[in-house]
């Protein structure tokens, strides 16, 4: 009987899961192994008494292949009737070389896992005094050229100053990367160049891929920062490329050094994804790793669905939404893929409840833009552009999303690098050419187009923007100007410097639903104690909500309310309302404190409230029609003040969000402008105020900043301000309006 027929006939006997296993092994006929056992075996006890024996005797003398499988069943069958000649027949199927033995672990993976843990044990020692960086092994870390940390400034730098082709997204975390490495150790983060190290070394010796600067930028990230405990800073990390940039396979080297190096205890690595092909994709990547070097071949364990490490009783196994249970599992890394894909977090809360056992776990998700907003994914995303824009504070979370801008044209190849960081080299710019190409010629591929190469949401670019861009937002900070980097710092560092000076005040009361604002516009301001008054629109703004409900707008709101309430950006009150009578009693102590000389303000709401503080003369409020025709003067002087860097806002984050929230696009039809929200749980109440006190600024602009009187500083004596210089008056009775100081809570 040929060979071939053996097979086919063995084949016959197998069920058809059994069967296609055994098509996969047979595939490396000279690969030692043991062949999948077949089925009916498990009801012939003798006869798989049999089959165990000679599978393991066989394979003992590395004469034993996956593809034995019809051969090693023609002698078991022989052994079981007692064949002699048959038996003897079959056995001379092994008549063949033995399979070389096993490369044992080596000195370079052995020496490389010692490092590791060396690395580990020595953090703390390795620290250095008011450093970010710690120390090298051999003293003071002095950025080598070829180092994986100094290659991964490089790269951060070459992106700030844009000698990469980069994204607006990727220079935030470009420029996140630089600042903590100036200033992490101020808030317990410190990085350690021998664990970026590491890491490189991993993927190039051993998982031999050769890695561009922007992978070592990512690892360098994800592995570098540690805290005070030697733990890894980072407990999740985003990766968000267009298609074939090498995210896969950079996964698969978090995956085998979370299960190799990492030192865990018993470590669980999982590749998850929405199907089963998809997870093996990073599994199988992993595999082939293994398979390709000898020492990790003999480290490692392949099995049929897993890798494994007998050692530390690790595994490194592919899971699907489609398992029946994931709440047992305590995974040490997960990789997630393709996440865009997962219609809901139910996944993700399963896998990621698991890791909290953990000393250092790592979530590391890869995935490309999704065809819609209403998916998981995109909540996740969005909350990644918030921490990269500083709109929420994660120190856990490191994010890098590779996408070209909203003011680019994706058809300009100029602007591609920014999507695919691996342009050139992992995919080839005349393939792209050629899809962008069939895309302008057949619209209904734009979509496509714009998910997979260009890395952005399809559907975002068919709604309505911000008008206000982030980058131009942020350019306004004026944290040059006041010597601080700390927003609340900056804010009551200005405050104290400006008491004086003349300011308009903008008030939008929302009682339960929407947030409530009170800004403060200056026309000039001082910016050191002796300095002159320059010519810049300051804003600064505080915000009111009641505490009740709070963590369910959050949730709604998808942005951090109750950090900013701890940091002072939002004064919580009690209830489920917003009182005004505690809005008042706040606009009226700021009325003791500083030069407010009108409050513009949105009748909705905040009639009676205005009306008595008219009635106290603390200072006078006027209602803003919140029509095109009124608000449509300040929309335009806003928007130039930001276009040409003329307002500064000192960086409030509330405030930074509303104003990436709102529309202030011109009526077509009508020529007019009115502040719009992009959609009910993103919240304009600070630009709405911020408008109606650029209204009265430009009724009612102040003419008297270098000689005016000022009667509301609670002394009881008048003073008169005359060329930068403070004259004393004669007493006058005052009114106090309360004890607080505003610049403590703005």
């Amino acid at each position: 009987m040929s060979r071939r027929k053996e097979i086919s006939e063995m084949h016959g006997r197998l069920s058809s899961t059994s069967a296609s296993v055994r098509a996969k092994q047979e595939a490396r006929a000279f690969e030692l192994g043991c062949p999948a056992t077949p089925e009916f075996l498990w009801n012939n006890r003798p006869l798989y008494a049999i089959w165990k024996r000679y599978s393991r005797w066989l394979f003992e003398k590395r004469l034993l292949a996956y593809s034995d499988g019809a051969a090693l069943l023609e002698l078991c069958e022989a052994e079981l009737a007692g064949q002699k000649e048959r038996k003897q027949k079959a056995l001379s199927a092994w008549k063949r070389p033995q399979f070389p033995a096993p490369v044992e672990l080596g000195n370079s993976l052995g020496v490389f896992i010692a490092d590791v843990a060396d690395e580990r044990a020595t953090f703390q020692h390795r620290i250095a005094p008011d450093q970010t960086t710690c120390r090298d092994n051999d003293g003071p870390y002095e950025w080598p050229d070829d180092d994986a940390a100094a290659v991964a400034r490089r790269y951060a730098l070459d992106v700030i100053e844009n000698a990469v082709v980069a994204g607006e997204l990727i220079r935030r975390a470009a420029q996140r990367f630089i600042a903590d490495l100036e200033s992490g150790h101020a808030r317990g983060i410190f990085f350690d160049p021998i664990a970026a190290r590491h890491i490189v070394q991993f993927a190039e010796t051993f998982c031999g891929l050769k890695l561009l600067p922007w992978q070592i930028f990512v690892l360098a990230n994800v592995y570098g920062f540690k805290k005070p405990s030697g733990a890894r800073r980072y407990v999740e990390a985003w990766l968000s490329t267009g298609k074939k940039s090498g995210k896969t396979r950079l996964a698969s080297v978090v995956a085998l050094f979370g299960l190799i190096c990492d030192q865990e205890k018993y470590p669980d690595v999982f590749s998850a994804a929405t199907k089963k092909e998809q997870s093996r994709l990073v599994w199988r990547d992993g595999k082939r790793c293994v398979q390709d070097n000898p020492e990790l071949n003999a480290h490692v364990q392949r099995w049929a669905g897993a890798l494994a490490v007998k050692d530390t009783d690790g595994s490194f196994t592919p899971l699907s939404s489609d398992e029946k249970s994931m709440d047992g599992l305590r995974p040490s890394t997960i990789i997630a893929d393709e996440v865009s894909f997962w219609g809901d977090r139910d996944q993700w809360d399963k896998l990621a409840k698991g890791v909290v056992s953990r000393v250092q776990p790592l979530v590391f998700a890869v995935t490309t833009a999704g065809s819609t907003k209403n998916c998981f994914a995109f909540g996740k995303f969005d909350l990644g552009e918030k921490i990269l824009r500083g709109i929420f504070v994660d120190d856990t979370t490191f994010v890098a999303i590779y996408s070209i801008d909203k003011d680019d044209d994706p058809m300009d190849e100029k602007c591609w690098p920014k999507s695919n960081p691996s342009l050139g080299v992992t995919l080839l710019v005349e393939h792209l050419r050629k899809i962008r190409d069939e895309a302008l010629e057949q619209p209904s591929g734009l979509n496509a187009w714009l998910q997979y190469h260009c890395n952005i949401w399809p559907d975002a670019t068919l709604s309505r923007t911000g008008s206000i861009p982030a980058r131009k937002w942020d350019a306004c900070h004026g944290f040059d100007l006041i010597s601080e980097t700390d927003p609340k710092k900056a804010t009551t560092k200005f405050l104290l410097l400006n008491k004086e000076t003349p300011c308009l005040g903008g008030l939008d009361v929302g009682l339960s639903s929407d947030m409530t604002c009170f800004s403060m516009l200056w026309p000039k301001a001082r910016f050191d104690e002796n300095g002159p008054l320059i010519e810049k629109k300051v804003l600064i703004a505080q915000f009111f909500m009641p505490e009740v409900g709070l963590l369910e707008k959050e949730k709604s709101w998808n942005v951090p309310l109750s950090a900013w309430a701890r940091e002072g950006f939002i004064d919580l009150l009690p209830g489920d309302m917003t009182d005004p009578r505690l809005v008042r009693k706040y606009i009226l102590e700021a009325c003791t404190l500083f030069n407010i000389r009108e409050v513009g303000f949105d009748d909705w709401n905040a009639r009676v409230l205005c009306a008595e503080i008219n009635e106290s003369g603390a200072v006078q409020c006027v209602a803003v029609p919140q029509t095109a025709k009124e608000l449509t003067a300040p929309a335009r002087e806003l928007l130039t003040a930001i276009n040409n860097k003329e307002l500064v806002h000192f960086g409030s984050p509330c405030l930074a969000w509303h104003a990436s929230n709102v529309i202030l696009a011109e009526d077509e039809k009508h020529g007019g402008t009115k502040p719009e929200k992009m959609s009910a749980n993103e919240k304009i109440d600070g630009i709405s105020a911020t408008l109606n006190a650029w209204h009265r600024l430009l009724a009612n602009p102040p003419h008297d900043f270098n000689c005016y009187f000022l009667t509301n500083d609670g002394s009881g004596n008048a003073q008169k301000y005359v060329d930068g210089h403070l004259v004393d008056m004669p007493p006058l009775e005052q009114k106090s309006y309360g004890g607080g100081h505003p610049a403590d809570r703005i």
